[in-house]
C-alpha cells in the first residue's frame, strides 16, 4: 500500500468496526496474512501494532476483566471506555479532610503527617470539628495514606504557604572557652540527658542594640524541646532560662552542650551547671553540626513561627512567652518526630533506618522517668484541646503580627 492515510478520519466506533470485520480473517490466517492485516490497518487507522494485535486476536471472544465480569473485547461502548484505567482511591473530599488535618498539625511535612494521624487517632477521630466530615471508610483512608499521596493531594495548598528565608546565626568568642572542655558531635556518646542549646536572635536586619532572645533546649535521646523567650541575652536572663528549662524538662539532664557563644560561656552559667552535677560541653567553633539537633529545633519550633522579624518591646515578649508554650505543647505531645535508629552500608552507600514516634511516647518508654512525671505528662496530653491549641498558636501568630505592625507604624511617625 502507497497511498497515505490522516490521522482522524475514523472515530473510535468505525475503528472498532473495521477492527471486527477483519477479525475473524486474522485468526484463520497464516503469519504472512496476519502481518499484512496489521500493516494495512496500522496505517489506515493510525493505532499501536501491539494493540491491534491484540484487539485482532480477542475481538468476539469472550474475556474475564477483574472487576468487570465477562465483557467482549473490542466492542465499542460507552459504557465500557468509562471504565479504563486506574480509578481514584482519594478524592477532592478526602482531600479537603487531609487539609483539615494537615492544618490542625501545624502544617508539617508529608512523613510526619502520617505519623500524626497514625499516633493521634485517637484525638482526631473523635473531635467534633473532625468527626462529622469523617465515616468509616474516610477514617480507613487517613490511617493508611502513604506520605506519598499526600504530598501529590496537598501540593497546590503547600505552593501558597511556602517559606523564603533562612536564619544563619552569628558565633561570638569569650575567654572562658579554655575552662570548657569541645566535644565534637562524632565523639560524643549519646544518652538520656544530653541535653543540646542554642539561642535564635530576633534581630531583624540589625543586630545592634537589645532585642528577644529564644532559648532553645533539646533532649536528644527523646527529642523533647522547651522554648524560653529571654529579653536579651545578659546572664541573668539567660540562667532563669536554664532554670526553667530544668523544672520543665521532664528528663533529668545530666550534659549541657552548647555553642560558642558569650550568653552560655561564662562563669555563671559554669556554676550552675557544677552546682546541679550537670556536665558542661561546647562545640567546635563555627560548626553547627556539633549542635545538630537543636539546630533543626531553630527552625520547625521557633523561625517557621516567628520569621526573622525584629522583636524588642515588652509586648512582644509577653506574646512571645504565651506561643513559646503553646508551641512547646503541640511539638512535645502531638508531633511525631524523624529519628534515626540505625545505619548500614550497603555498596559504599549508607542506608539510614528511621523511627517516627512523639517526643511524649519516647518518654514514657524510658525507665529513668519517675512514674509520677509520666502520669502527669498523659494527664496534660488529655486534657488539651489540639483544635484550640492550633487556633491559639495561629491567633497569638495574628496577635505578635499586630504587635509588630504598630510599633512600626509609631517608629514611622518618629521618623
Amino acid at each position: 500500500m502507497v497511498s497515505i492515510f490522516p490521522g482522524g478520519l475514523y472515530t473510535m466506533e468505525q475503528k472498532y468496526a473495521i477492527i471486527k470485520e477483519n477479525a475473524k480473517g486474522y485468526r484463520k490466517g497464516g503469519k504472512k496474512i496476519k502481518s499484512q492485516i496489521l500493516d494495512e490497518l496500522e496505517r489506515v487507522l493510525n493505532m499501536n501494532r501491539q494493540y491491534l494485535s491484540f484487539l485482532l486476536r480477542n475481538t468476539g471472544r469472550k474475556v474475564v476483566f477483574r472487576g468487570s465480569g465477562v465483557v467482549l473485547v473490542g466492542e465499542y461502548s460507552k459504557r465500557n471506555l468509562s471504565r479504563r484505567g486506574r480509578k481514584k482511591v482519594y478524592g477532592e473530599e478526602f482531600a479537603k479532610i487531609l487539609l483539615k488535618v494537615w492544618g490542625i498539625s501545624g502544617c508539617i511535612s508529608s512523613k510526619h503527617l502520617s505519623a500524626f494521624i497514625r499516633l493521634n487517632s485517637d484525638i482526631l477521630f473523635s473531635h467534633p470539628q473532625l468527626q462529622k466530615f469523617l465515616d468509616e471508610e474516610k477514617k480507613e483512608k487517613l490511617l493508611s495514606v502513604s506520605a506519598a499521596t499526600i504530598d501529590r493531594l496537598l501540593k497546590r495548598y503547600r505552593d501558597e504557604w511556602r517559606f523564603k528565608k533562612r536564619y544563619r546565626g552569628n558565633p561570638f568568642s569569650s575567654n572562658l572557652k579554655r575552662s570548657i572542655q569541645v566535644e565534637s558531635w562524632f565523639d560524643r556518646v549519646k544518652e538520656s540527658g544530653d541535653v543540646e542549646i542554642d539561642l535564635v536572635h530576633h534581630c531583624g536586619d540589625s543586630p545592634l542594640g537589645q532585642f528577644i532572645y529564644t532559648l532553645t533546649a533539646t533532649e536528644i535521646k527523646t527529642g523533647w524541646t522547651e522554648l524560653c523567650p529571654l529579653r536579651n541575652k545578659a546572664m541573668v536572663w539567660t540562667m532563669e532560662g536554664l532554670k526553667k528549662v530544668k523544672e520543665d524538662m521532664p528528663v533529668k539532664i545530666r550534659k549541657i552542650h552548647s555553642d560558642n557563644g558569650s550568653e552560655f560561656i561564662n562563669a555563671y552559667i559554669i556554676r550552675f551547671c557544677e552546682s546541679n552535677s550537670i556536665a558542661f560541653k561546647r562545640g567546635r567553633a563555627y560548626k553547627k553540626n556539633d549542635n545538630p539537633y537543636v539546630e533543626s529545633k531553630n527552625w520547625t519550633m521557633v523561625r517557621a513561627y516567628t520569621g526573622w522579624r525584629r522583636y524588642d518591646t515588652e509586648e512582644e515578649y509577653q506574646i512571645l512567652r504565651k506561643l513559646t508554650r503553646l508551641i512547646s505543647f503541640r511539638h512535645n505531645l502531638f508531633l511525631p518526630q524523624m529519628k534515626v535508629i540505625g545505619k548500614e552500608r550497603i555498596n559504599g552507600k549508607i542506608r539510614k533506618r528511621y523511627e517516627m514516634e512523639i517526643p511524649l511516647n519516647r518518654v514514657l518508654r524510658m525507665d529513668e522517668v519517675d512514674e509520677t512525671i509520666k502520669e502527669k505528662l498523659i494527664r496534660l496530653r488529655n486534657n488539651i484541646d489540639i483544635v484550640k491549641l492550633t487556633t491559639g498558636i495561629a491567633y497569638l501568630k495574628e496577635k505578635l503580627e499586630m504587635a509588630y505592625q504598630r510599633k512600626r507604624s509609631k517608629q514611622k511617625c518618629l521618623v
